[in-house]
């Protein structure tokens, strides 16, 4: 064993240590028999959710879930106080007796506080994330590396893009853009690219990742690490990254924010929330966003808009009924980035940072809307039946010029023409049951649902690449020769899909009052994608469709010595389901390519600190992918030389093993932070079209972020202060690696005040203006990255 794979080995064997001399320690014996279940309610009858339930005098406490349900164990038995609390509300504490068993009729209710209502905000590993994880379980009893970017940070950090969020995350990474900073951005976890129409989730519904995401509608973003079968079918095993919306409020809510900032930003939004009836039955939420702004990039600027409103309706006590939907439109200016006058990283100094290569007016063009529905039964305390439907259809015009190779000595370079027209829709529906049953010492966790979704997509004609203007300098370029007129071809005479079907169960067994957990969890696929034809007779031979129907398994350990303590391991699949691509050159060998299958196993601690107020996620990994499915170049080095001709190949092995430490929540009241740091090598082990060792592309070994703000409530009140730093180490922008990029630190500042409703916040990002780049889709081309850009956002609560 080589020396560096000893040190990835070095944090597991200390993971596994500790475990089993936890399993050891004196708290094991302790024996907490006592449990406790009940509802909070607001005074009208309204489900309290995510208010804070706590035993006075112990560490015991939990928040209550969408529908003001709460359950505790480990409690002593006898004459307990429990205190409820939440924002908004006076808080109560009343006397309750606690038993081996618990008592179905135990209901509090809140009253609304006469103070200013404020958003509950749940930190550590506390957190539930349900709609990813489909689970109503706390993070630390979940055997998996789960992130959660709050709306606490996304302000604080003055966010407005994924790429800003993905960056406090440990093992995510931003890969590059597809034509400049205002299209859509793509990702890689754990080594691995996240699939654009696999691997991104709205409150667990699949999107199509081909327009902005981030909207002032999202109030937090969601990254389960590794494969993730069992919940969503086939996906790539780097991760998922899920957004969860903004829900009606039932009170009155209404927040209205300006940014402004360098190269031209105006970017207004407004969130409103409360009840329409007065039984406050009936709910809404309204976000809506705009935005125009330039870029450090000349001739690059874009328009966007956002409307989002959302009604939740509580038809009984016990059933609600909340349906969303949500228009997003983008215009951006295509921007193909930079091209190295000689080829290497280092020569990509000789031509101006802001040098563009396309043509102004050249633009991306993408809309969006979508409706979802959650209906959501209570049978009683401990169980519940959710249903959840939505539509999505998606439309972009992804006009682009490009260069296709290493320009002449002179500056010559080759430009080529993309532009066509293509739609999206989606379909999906699913219907899931979970709850809890408890027998004797023994309690079980149990999920099992059902799920079916669908989706089409048609491409016009014009798709291609075209050599349009081989005599374009990129140091003295003259705009205006030729234009890329608007795309009128008709449409491919076939439409791409995807339809897939899963049965699914999980059963999460604790035993020894919950210190010892086992996850057991299985999920039956049939998945099948291809070309649908308007008229059959028309199909080649060599296009059939690819059906696959693997079985994803998941088990999982958790041990808790301690209730803010646990140490777990698990091991689970992914597979992702290959298809012929009729564009490339060698399709005919490749008619029914085998499905590409990720194993993991992963080891790790998590804990909350500081009073339940940090939560800490140590985590050692090692992802396997085989029968990788991809395409390469037939000249990797100028693509265009070929004309952007490629060979699709199969059987490669690619591995991903590291380390990773996430930092998330709260030192004290006034002092938040999320901090990140990763070891992770991914790299080739056997491939057709890679060398044997050879880095994956946009994964550095190591990386970390660090965030901080501060909030003063003595010397100037009111007055916020915060800094971050970020690094990433180098890394090949593609698996060819042909060039290894350089690392960069980049660092932010920021500076806030609020008084009653009104609240400041200036940051400044990128603060000492360093200059860095991420490699596009080919090895030639380069992106730079956003300079040091000052950022004002004034805002009023009322």
């Amino acid at each position: 064993m080589n020396r560096t794979l000893y040190r990835i080995g070095n944090p597991l064997r200390f993971l596994l240590t500790s475990l089993l001399l936890m399993l050891f320690t004196p708290g094991f014996a302790q024996q907490l028999r006592g449990i406790l279940s009940g509802k909070v309610t607001t005074s009208d009858g309204s489900p309290a959710a995510y208010v804070s339930v706590s035993v006075v005098g112990s560490r015991a406490g939990v928040a209550t879930d969408e529908n003001g349900a709460f359950l505790l164990t480990n409690l002593p038995e006898g004459e307990q106080t429990l205190r409820i609390s939440g924002v908004g509300f006076d808080a109560v504490e009343q006397t309750v007796r606690v038993g081996t068993t618990p008592d179905p009729a135990l209901t509090v209710v809140l009253r609304a506080s006469a103070r200013q209502l404020g958003e509950v905000v749940v930190t550590g590993q506390k957190r539930r994330t349900s709609s990813a994880t489909r689970t109503n379980q706390e993070l630390i009893d979940i055997p998996m590396a789960i992130q959660v970017v709050g709306q606490e940070v996304i302000r604080n950090q003055n966010a407005f893009d994924m790429a800003t969020i993905v960056r406090n995350v440990a093992g995510v990474n931003l890969g590059g853009t597809y034509g400049g900073q205002n299209t859509y951005q793509y990702f890689n976890a754990r080594g691995f690219n996240l699939n654009n129409w696999q691997n991104y989730r709205r409150n667990g519904f699949m999107i199509w990742n081909m327009g902005t995401h981030f909207n002032d509608n999202i109030e937090s973003v969601e990254f389960l690490k590794g494969p993730t079968a069992i919940l969503y079918g086939d996906v790539a095993p780097g991760g998922v990254m899920n957004l969860v919306t903004k829900k009606p409020l039932n009170y009155h809510y209404r927040r209205i924010e300006t940014k402004v900032g360098q190269y031209g930003l105006f970017r207004p939004t407004v969130d409103v929330s409360g009840p329409i009836n007065a039984r406050r039955t009936l709910l809404y939420r309204l976000n809506a966003t705009y935005e125009q702004s330039n870029s450090f990039r000349d001739y690059v600027k874009n328009k966007a808009v956002m409307v989002a409103p959302s009604v939740l309706w509580k038809i009984t006590p016990d059933l609600e009924w909340n349906v969303e939907y949500t228009f997003k439109k983008t215009t951006a200016s295509d921007d193909p980035g930079l091209v190295s006058p000689d080829g290497t990283y280092a020569g990509l100094s000789k031509i101006p940072y802001n040098r563009y290569l396309s043509e102004p007016g050249v633009q991306y063009g993408f809309h969006d809307h979508g409706v979802y529905s959650t209906l959501t039964y209570q049978i009683n305390s401990r169980w519940r039946v959710r249903n959840l439907a939505g539509y999505s259809y998606t439309f972009r015009n992804p006009a682009s010029l490009s260069t296709g190779s290493i320009p002449d000595p002179d500056g010559r370079v080759d430009r080529y023409e993309y532009n066509y027209r293509q739609w999206f829709d989606i379909r999906t529906v699913s219907l899931e049951i979970l709850g809890e049953i408890t027998t004797g010492p023994v309690k079980h966790h149990l999920f099992a649902g059902a799920e079916y979704n669908d989706s089409f997509s048609r491409y016009s004609t014009g798709a291609g690449y075209n050599r349009v203007d081989s005599t374009f300098n990129i140091y003295r370029p003259q705009y205006g020769r030729i234009r890329v007129a608007d795309d009128t071809s008709p449409y491919e005479k076939f439409r791409f899909y995807y339809i897939r079907r899963g049965l699914y169960v999980q059963d999460q067994i604790s035993l020894l009052n919950d210190r010892l957990q086992f996850l057991l969890g299985v999920r039956f696929n049939r998945t099948e994608q291809g070309n649908r034809y308007d008229n059959e007779s028309e199909r080649p031979e060599t296009d059939q469709p690819a059906v696959a129907g693997p079985v994803s398994p998941r088990f999982g350990l958790v041990y808790k010595p301690l209730p803010w303590l646990s140490a777990f391991a698990s091991y689970s699949k992914s597979y992702e389901v290959n298809a012929p691509d009729p564009a490339a050159e060698n399709t005919a060998q490749f008619s029914a390519p085998a499905p590409t299958i990720g194993e993991q196993v992963e080891a790790g601690m998590k804990g909350n600190l500081l009073k339940e107020r940090l939560g800490v996620t140590l985590t050692a990994f090692q992802i396997d992918k085989k029968d990788v499915f991809g395409y390469v170049y037939l000249d990797p080095i100028n693509p265009g030389n070929a004309d952007f001709k490629y060979n699709l190949y199969s059987g490669g092995h690619h591995r991903s093993r590291g380390v990773e430490l996430d930092v998330n929540g709260k030192v004290n009241s006034n002092l938040n932070l999320i901090a990140s740091a990763s070891y992770i090598e991914a790299e080739v082990v056997s491939d057709p079209a890679y060398r044997s060792g050879n880095w994956l592309g946009a994964q550095p070994r190591n990386s970390y972020s660090l965030w901080a703000d501060y909030r003063f409530d003595r010397l100037v009140k009111g007055l916020t202060l915060g800094y971050g730093v970020f690094h990433r180490g180098r890394f090949y922008g593609t698996t060819e690696n042909i060039t290894l990029t350089r690392s960069y630190t980049t660092m932010d500042a920021s500076v806030g005040y609020r008084i009653g409703g009104l609240s400041l916040l200036l940051t400044v990002s990128n603060l000492a203006n360093r200059k860095y780049y991420l490699q596009s889709f080919s090895p030639t081309t380069w992106e730079p990255q956003w300079v040091r850009r000052g950022v004002l956002s004034v805002a009023y609560r009322f």
